[in-house]
């Protein structure tokens, strides 16, 4: 088995708030948060790429749980279009390190992670 590190940070230092992980070895990074922390979220420069997200929550008629999954070349921007969306209460957003992920990049893993879901 391969091991790797995954790295955690918490810039208030509350795992429920908002946080980022990479993991070693990946040029990948997450940054994760609650629906409360968006206006924080978006202030941060790494939203400026492209991207995938996903939007978690629970549908208001059902009951269910509930992940809208999207993609967008300004993540910030996308991200500011889902303000009206109700259901969600988390974003978890996985973009580039070295900002090297074109369109087709992000379109495939937005496929993927819609046929994975």
């Amino acid at each position: 088995m391969i091991s790797a590190t995954i790295k955690l940070f918490l810039p208030y230092g509350d795992p429920k708030r908002l946080r980022t992980a990479e993991i070693s070895n990946w040029n990948g990074k997450a940054v994760a948060g609650p629906r409360s922390e968006l206006d924080l979220l978006l202030n941060r420069p790494e939203l400026e790429q492209s991207g995938v997200y996903l939007l978690t929550g629970t549908d208001p008629e059902s009951g269910n749980a509930m992940c809208y999954i999207g993609e967008a070349e300004i993540i910030k921007e996308r991200l500011k279009q889902h303000k009206a969306k109700e259901f969600w209460v988390q974003v978890i957003v996985f973009l580039s390190k070295d900002e090297n992920l074109t369109k087709a990049h992000i379109r495939y893993l937005e496929g993927r992670l819609i046929e994975d879901a």
